[in-house]
């Protein structure tokens, strides 16, 4: 068996703990309490390996099923509220829905990402019998961005175990540093961002 497929069939079964476990449920006290509340399909980041067949399907399955039955239980607050599927691309497993009231819905709608600047024409295609569920939302492309801090990049080398990481890691810095693509400056350290793919932010029409 290919590694793909152990770790698509692995991930698969995260998925379905996380649903039994009730991870994937609406913390209504959370979300009252801190305005905002998230589940992501994977709590780790970067596995960028093709997602297809019954790792993709069950990913976006997950996502449709959490979003209405989010959805029942947000309306039956009465107020307004944000929620979105946040689906991205390449880096699916880092998809998630999220909701937010009060102060934080400004946020999220606004504030979230950058925008992208590539055609916005979302491929339903791609997700087959899915399809059908997915066009009942409204998708809008946004910029799915990573980050390297001031520290990472100034990381001393005698720390690193071999010298031809660090030798890759201070040429990619150096690029990212050049380029400039997004730099924001937190607690007196600069914070660089790069692109990584799309985030296609969706919701119920």
């Amino acid at each position: 068996m290919k590694k793909k497929t152990i770790l698509s069939k692995k991930i698969i079964r995260e998925i379905n703990r996380s649903i039994n476990d009730s991870d994937s449920k609406l913390d209504i006290d959370f979300l009252n309490q801190e305005k905002y509340y998230n589940y992501e399909i994977q709590e780790w980041y970067g596995e960028e390996f093709g997602i297809k067949g019954e790792l993709r399907k069950k990913i976006i399955g997950t996502l449709l099923e959490t979003y209405f039955e989010w959805k029942n239980e947000l309306d039956k607050l009465n107020k307004e509220y944000y929620l979105a599927i946040w689906l991205y691309n390449p880096r699916m497993l880092k998809s998630e829905i999220v909701c937010a009231i009060g102060e934080k819905v400004a946020y999220y709608e606004n504030e979230s990402f950058l925008v992208s600047n590539k055609n916005s024409e979302f491929d339903l295609n791609y997700f087959g019998e899915l399809s059908t569920e997915l066009q009942k939302f409204t998708w809008d492309r946004k910029i799915d961005l990573d980050s390297v801090h001031e520290w990472e990049i100034n990381f001393p080398k005698e720390q690193y175990e071999f010298e031809k990481e660090y030798n890759k890691d201070q040429k990619f810095y150096k690029k990212l540093i050049q380029k400039k693509f997004h730099v924001v400056e937190k607690d007196n350290e600069k914070i660089y961002f790069h692109p990584k793919g799309d985030v296609w932010i969706g919701k119920l029409k």
